[in-house]
């Protein structure tokens, strides 16, 4: 949960979030042993909201895990990566379980269980133990397969994000303590201009580089796309974003962005009628808020029935011969993704525009009075964009040069997005403040 976790834990109380998953320890291959890397604890320790670690692996685990010799040694590493973070549980306040985000398929299942047994026997009562679980057995084979699992006290079942296709109906039907699991976190792709894949990318360098002068930026709105967007990113420059992330010119980065309003659609919908469930869990990116797309406190607002969407505070600001527009986002909800979606516009009825420079927004376009492009001079009305409206963003001003006296009634101004949660907005005209 990062070093903002004051903020957040007051957050979660005022959602009437009880429990939290905070990541423990990531378990690796090296050479012939599994090695346990340790996560950094919250910047303090919670007391009003109990935490669940979390334990996790790469890939490598779940191919060690067809293996039926590797049992052993896979669950004593578990178990020692367990040991190592609970050597010092006051980082983490008060905790009530353990959780294993480790990868498994049907076929593993059997071997999966063996390990869960064995973890089990060796942990505390009454400390929970739950696994995550990303797909749904399709066959009574797989289902019965899923019997082995019975040592946990219940699965975190994904419905929703990126490599998540756990189907509700399915997983209920496997009769076991269930939680159902959200995620609308963008994954990236990081590949060379070869093509050769350097490493995943969080989506804070989306949300970093999505308005970035320096980076080509193409959406695909491909039919084909069942839910979310495809992003890709091409840096026109080197660009330094901090060690491991060093981008060269022609680089890519991919990224698949799951589409937040669908999300809170399952949320309201996949647990109706479902016997075995238990509750609801929203997988969050990064270590703190600024991380984050969709943040904790977003999250509190869907919670609690508030209005999912940015707050845009726009203000003009005249001077002799120019006139600047600014605007901040009071809200920790973002926009979605879009390089024509977004906008703020300031109309200028006695035109004689001589230059705009765009300040923080990310480009601009000039119309007339009837929204037909126009030269620079003959223009009434400039409308700035701005691709990705970020949680409490502070849009730099932009400024407008004039060569006339302003009319009156000047520079209204007006704003359009749409928020990532789905909603349109379109603001009526802001009466502008007038020439000083």
């Amino acid at each position: 949960m990062g070093t903002d976790s004051d903020r957040i834990e007051e957050a979660l109380v005022r959602g009437g979030i009880s429990t939290v998953f905070v990541p423990g320890a990531r378990l690796s291959r090296e050479g012939v042993r599994w090695r346990s890397h340790e996560l950094p604890p919250p910047g303090r320790p919670f007391a009003r909201v109990r935490s669940i670690l979390v334990v996790d692996a790469d890939s490598a685990f779940g191919d060690a895990l067809g293996r039926r010799e590797a049992i052993g040694p896979l669950a004593d590493a578990v178990w020692l990566a367990i040991k190592n973070v609970f050597r010092d549980m006051r980082r983490y306040g008060p905790v009530t379980g353990v959780h294993l985000d480790l990868p498994f398929t049907a076929a593993s299942a059997e071997s999966y269980g063996a390990l869960l047994s064995s973890v089990r026997a060796r942990l505390p009562l009454p400390m929970l133990l739950s696994i995550s679980l990303r797909f749904s057995p399709s066959s009574p084979e797989q289902k019965e397969k899923m019997k082995s699992l019975a040592a946990c006290d219940g699965v975190l079942a994904f419905l929703f994000g990126e490599d998540n296709s756990a189907d509700p109906l399915t997983v209920d039907s496997l009769e076991m303590p269930w939680w159902a699991g959200y995620s609308a976190t963008a994954r990236g792709v990081w590949q060379d201009a070869s093509g050769e894949n350097r490493r995943s990318v969080p989506e804070w360098i989306l949300a970093r580089l999505s308005d970035d002068p320096r980076v080509e930026f193409l959406q695909n709105v491909s039919l084909k796309e069942e839910s979310g967007q495809t992003l890709l990113l091409r840096p026109r420059v080197p660009i330094s974003l901090g060690e491991p992330y060093s981008l060269r010119a022609g680089d890519r980065l991919s990224f698949r962005q799951p589409l937040l309003s669908d999300m809170l659609f399952h949320m309201r919908s996949d647990m109706a009628g479902r016997r075995f469930a238990r509750g609801r869990v929203v997988a969050l990116a990064g270590r703190s808020e600024n991380e984050r797309l969709f943040t904790v406190a977003a999250l509190v607002d869907v919670l609690t029935g508030k209005p999912a969407k940015p707050d845009l505070h726009v203000v003009a600001e005249t001077a002799r011969g120019s006139v600047t527009v600014s605007a901040e986002n009071l809200s920790p909800h973002a926009s979605v993704i879009s390089r024509t979606s977004n906008w703020v516009e300031i109309q200028i009825p006695s035109a004689g525009i001589q230059d705009v420079q765009p300040g923080g927004f990310d480009r601009f376009e000039v119309y007339a009075a009837d929204r037909t492009p126009v030269t620079m001079a003959l223009a009434t009305t400039v409308r700035f964009y701005e691709t990705l409206i970020e949680p409490f963003e502070k849009i730099e001003p932009a400024r407008i040069l004039v060569s006339r006296p302003f009319s009156k009634g000047c520079c209204q101004t007006r704003y359009h997005f749409i928020a990532a949660s789905g909603q349109e907005v379109l603001s009526d005209a802001l009466p502008g403040p007038g020439a000083q």
